[in-house]
């Protein structure tokens, strides 16, 4: 049999009609009488299509048509009336209805194109739930920590809000799963989705690629703005803008409205706006790096993804959903880890956080053979460090010899697993920047501003 369709009529010539027209064309059909028995077999049946009268005993159609579309969303379904108005049509739309039929119906042929219409279009709605829900699960956010549960509850709370919100954290924290998960979920999900790699973007292109360009009368390019329109648009890493270009950033977000090249009147904006930052922009903004204005205005809502070093409980579960990805995309057998070896992975700090976390799991999915994951199998990511301690260990040296030698080493090493972002490493050692500061003068170890 072909697709399922409800008929609800107190007439028993239509249902017969129908029931009669609908099976001959192969539908499975199923009717009833009433706005109650409707919904019962509603709750405990999926139909691609419902017709619906209006006018009923008990409950009339409007009324099952609203715990109709409450019960399911997705339903698709032609109301059908004698007495039909516009005002009465409007209503069953605004309702959620898909079409309006009158009565007497329309002759076969019109009547089973409207069928055949109405099916498709819950096909195309069915098709776009399942595209949502499968970005929605490739975009989840793994974890039961505290700190992920608090960013789990503020993406419910933010979604739909119109604020910017600032998403922080470091590298490979999952900064761009949050904003994903903050555009998917919101009533923002069916528009434009525009996300901007703010290190891409200069002075000399900025205008171009944010604002369009028209020469004469022909738009050459519309630009991003005006393709995120009526969506969302998340500047990612947004500290990687210059100045000039922050300001220009900083007048779209106060007016709504921005100029393109080569052309006269202002082009208005409705747009939802999102930023990521693995900066502490407080401290770009005291460097000059970083507009205070544009921050205050950016930092309306704010997200903060914690480190993974700060959430080791999650390790176990990001590692057994990683290996579960490998297992689907590559049809590989699966694997697990040994109770040691998880132990052994929550003792790393892993400095680029989940990113590096699922790069190890991938690699061992391929490179060990047995079906457990072993401790023996899991290698200190570092060797050359540990070569190098070694050496130290082997060197005739004096205790306070050892003591700056393995510091000076150990600093370099923080410091390069943080890519000599100074808040980030001082923040894993647990100390204040100024701290971190005096010891790299006293080490002679060069300040990021001064490695080439």
């Amino acid at each position: 049999m072909g697709s399922r369709i409800l008929i609800v009529d107190d007439e028993l010539s239509i249902l017969e009609s129908l029931s009669l027209i609908l099976t001959h064309n192969k539908y499975e059909v199923d009717t009833c009488a009433d706005g109650f028995t409707a919904l019962e077999k509603v709750n405990n049946n999926d139909y691609e299509l419902i017709l619906l009268d209006i006018k009923m005993p008990k409950m009339d159609g409007l009324e099952v048509l609203e715990k109709v579309m409450a019960i399911r969303p997705e339903q698709v379904v032609i109301m059908i009336s004698g007495h039909g108005n516009i005002e009465t049509a409007v209503d069953a739309t605004k309702k959620g209805a898909y079409y309006f039929l009158e009565k007497p119906l329309p002759d076969i042929p019109e009547l089973m194109l409207t069928i055949r219409n109405a099916i498709e279009f819950r096909k195309s709605k069915d098709e776009i739930l399942r595209l949502r829900k499968k970005q929605i699960d490739e975009n989840e956010i793994v974890g039961g920590s505290a700190g992920i549960v608090n960013v789990l509850e503020l993406i419910e709370k933010f979604r739909d809000l119109q604020y910017n919100v600032l998403i922080t954290g470091e590298s490979g924290t999952g900064k761009m799963l949050v904003a994903n998960q903050l555009h998917l979920k919101s009533r923002r999900e069916s528009k434009p989705y525009v996300i901007i790699n703010c290190a891409q973007l200069n002075d000399t292109n900025a205008d171009r690629e944010l604002f369009g360009r028209v020469e004469g009368n022909i738009l050459r390019s519309r630009g991003k703005l005006s393709e995120a329109e009526g969506g969302t648009i998340l500047f990612d890493e947004v500290s990687n803008l210059s100045l000039d270009v922050q300001s220009k950033l900083l007048k779209v977000i106060d007016e709504g409205k921005f100029a393109r090249q080569g052309q006269v009147n202002e082009v208005r904006t409705d747009l939802r706006f999102l930023f990521t930052s693995n900066k502490d922009l407080k401290t770009e903004i005291q460097e000059g790096k970083f507009r205070e204005d544009l921050y205050h205005r950016i930092n309306v809502m704010t997200i903060d993804v914690p480190p993974l070093r700060e959430r080791t409980e999650d390790i176990e579960l990001l590692s057994e959903y990683f290996i579960e990805q490998v297992r689907a995309a590559y049809n590989v057998a699966p694997k697990k880890f040994s109770d040691e070896a998880v132990m052994r992975l929550k003792s790393f700090r892993w400095p680029g956080n989940v990113r590096e976390l699922k790069n190890y799991t991938e690699r061992l999915m391929f490179t060990v053979d047995n079906e457990v994951i072993t401790e023996d199998d899991i290698e200190l990511p570092g060797n050359r460090h540990s070569r190098e301690l070694n050496d130290l260990l082997n060197k005739n040296l004096s205790l306070n010899d050892f003591q700056n030698e393995s510091e000076k080493m150990f600093l370099i090493k923080m410091l390069n697993d943080y890519r000599y972002n100074i808040s980030q490493t001082a923040e894993a050692l647990k100390i204040q920047r100024s701290h971190l500061y005096k010891l790299m003068s006293k080490y002679e170890i060069p300040t990021p501003s001064k490695i080439k």
